[in-house]
Parts: C-alpha cells; structure tokens; sequence
C-alpha cells in the first residue's frame, strides 16, 4: 500500500525540523520534502505531487493563503492542512475560502498535529477546537436566509455535496456512493445549478447551514 505523502511549505528552521521529527515517527506517512517559500510551495506541489501539504501562513513571497489558493485551482484534489501561530477569525476564513481542508495553530503541535493530518487524510476538515465557535458564526449564522428555504437537493445530491464539501474527489466519492465518475461530475452540475454556487467555498458555506457537515470539536 502507497504510503501518503507528505510536503511541509513553512519558513521557521526549527520549527520545520521539529514538525518533520514529529511526523517521521508515523511509519505510514512518507515526508517527501520542505519548503520556505510560497511561490516554492506552489511549484514543487506540482513536482512532487503530495497527499497533503502542511502549510504555514506567514512565509515570504506570495505567503500560505495565496499559495493554498493557486495550489487547489491546479490540484483541486490536494489537501492542505494550514499551521499557523494566527487565531484570528479572519485569517481562519480566509484559509478555508483559499480551499484548506484544516486548520491548526502551532503552539498545539506536540498535541494536536498528528491528530490534524490524520484526519485531513481521511478526507474530512480539521478545525481547532477553540476556533471552531468562528467557523460556526461565520459560516452558518450569515447564510441564515438558505436555512429557512427548503432545500431543493434531492437525498442523492445532497450526499454529494457533502463529499465535495469534505474535499473528496470526483473519484473517491463515486467509490463511497458506488457509482460512477460521470454520474458523480452530474450530480455535481446539477447541484451548482440549482443552488446558483460554484466556488468550493460558497458550498461548503451552505453544506455546513444545512448540516450535511458538522464541525470538529
């Protein structure tokens, strides 16, 4: 079995050591390399092709967020889990609209990391705990007109769009519904036409209001 890979995009050299020291001891991830850079994060996505990428915030260049964005318009499939020292709401919005599949700070990497990519692995999101009362504002208390209407999905769409919203490829998740890929790319048209969306963001927006995904606590 193919071991995940691993691509670590931070510029903090003890930090990053530590992170890679840490990981190293998951006998089924592979660390496939390091990066400082935000416009370096993007071209070795490209080079190395990872499972996920642990990317920070604050680097030079482009910086974690843009990079996460340019990444997931090429590689929609790639996750990325951001580590960041930053708790703001804004920078942790910003993060998933950018395409993130989690978010974790860094002063909790002893405890926290290892649990974090695991779960982004899976393909599930990854919040940290004390933020997820941002998400939970942010994202389900603003589309509160879209919670009163019912919803025009029909039950087989609608568990599409909870897949997509998780970040599960067309494949993977033609694999868990036991379908195809065609009819996974369908369904898919049929939801962004229906619900007038077509960013990621924007459903995973309206997939959280109707509590097709719930959020990690």
């Amino acid at each position: 079995m193919t071991k995940p890979k691993i691509m670590l995009a931070d510029d903090h050299g003890v930090l990053l050591s530590g992170i890679q020291l840490l990981l190293s001891k998951v006998d089924e991830w592979e660390i496939i390399g390091t990066v400082s850079r935000g416009e370096e994060a993007v071209e070795k996505a490209a080079i190395w092709k990872p499972d996920l990428i642990l990317m920070d915030i604050s680097m030079p260049g482009i910086g974690g967020i843009e990079a996460t964005k340019q990444i997931k318009e090429i590689f929609p499939q790639m996750k990325i889990l951001m580590l960041t020292m930053f708790s703001e709401e804004d920078y942790l919005k910003k993060a998933l609209m950018a395409g993130a599949s989690g978010y974790v700070l860094k002063k909790a990497v002893d405890t926290e990391l290892i649990s974090a990519v695991n779960t982004v692995l899976q393909g599930e999101t990854y919040i940290y705990p004390t933020l997820s009362s941002f998400l939970l504002r942010g994202f389900v208390e603003e589309p509160k007109a879209s919670q009163q209407k019912v919803c025009p999905l029909s039950v087989r769409e609608k568990e599409v769009l909870k897949y997509v919203a998780l970040g599960f490829t067309y494949q993977e998740i033609a694999e868990q519904l036991f379908v195809s890929v065609k009819t996974v790319e369908t369904h898919k048209a049929r939801i962004s036409e229906k619900l007038g969306m077509k960013k990621r963001s924007e459903l995973v927006r309206y997939a959280v209001a109707q509590g097709l995904i719930s959020i990690s606590d």
